[in-house]
């Protein structure tokens, strides 16, 4: 099976998954002060959830935007709503829903959708009876995966965020990594590129010179 991270670092800049990290804590921050300010319980725990959302879909636009990503938010089919999607290099991101715990995220037809494109990251099943096309891996889709604490836990900031590649079916991750792990990634790649390169080894002549002898030596 192939690695998804290498495309990953190859597509986007480490700035914007610094940023999204950045934003996600924001968001959660701003969600917490704007429910508890404006509302009560027990309507404060709904209201959180929805400004979680909100805070986090606006911070995963931004971040895109201010590295020079393609940022869109098209409607979901069947209509109900409208969803972050950022491209670069042919990998596109979308959000999971924020969770208690790592998983696969709830499996929307919009996600279904983009998961699918993933189906070349998973081994090819042969049927020596009919023709298998292998799929095409043009295109690649990641989530972004943020998680809030248990309800006795810190509301003001996210347990985990990480990037999630699903396989093609939504069951599971390919692939999940936290964006502090990635952006080590990214700082270790950068650190290979500019280790200078090894000066050649100089062989210095060792020869012995030798006299020439004079003609009218005897």
């Amino acid at each position: 099976m192939p690695d998804p991270i290498p495309r990953i670092l190859g597509s986007y800049p480490a700035g914007f998954f610094r940023q999204t990290l950045e934003y996600a804590d924001a968001g959660f921050g701003e969600a917490w002060a704007l429910a508890s300010r404006h509302s009560e319980e027990p309507e404060r725990a709904n209201m959180l959830g929805q400004l979680r959302h909100a805070r986090c879909e606006a911070g995963f636009r931004q971040a895109a935007r201010d590295n020079g990503l393609a940022v869109f938010a098209p409607h979901t089919e069947p209509a109900g709503g409208r969803y972050s999607l950022v491209e670069g290099g042919g990998v596109y991101l979308i959000r999971s829903n924020i969770q208690r715990h790592c998983g696969p995220p709830r499996a929307t037809a919009f996600r279904q959708q983009w998961a699918e494109v993933n189906a070349w990251l998973n081994p090819l099943q042969l049927d020596l009876l009919k023709h298998s096309t292998a799929p095409s891996g043009d295109r690649m889709c990641g989530m972004l995966v943020i998680t809030a604490h248990p309800r006795r836990g810190e509301p003001t900031v996210p347990a985990y965020v990480g990037l999630g590649i699903p396989n093609a079916d939504l069951t599971d991750w390919v692939r999940l990594i936290a964006i502090t792990d990635l952006l080590a990634l990214y700082h270790d790649a950068d650190a290979a590129a500019r280790k200078p390169a090894e000066a050649p080894v100089e062989i210095k002549d060792v020869a012995v010179p030798q006299l020439k002898k004079r003609p009218d030596a005897g």
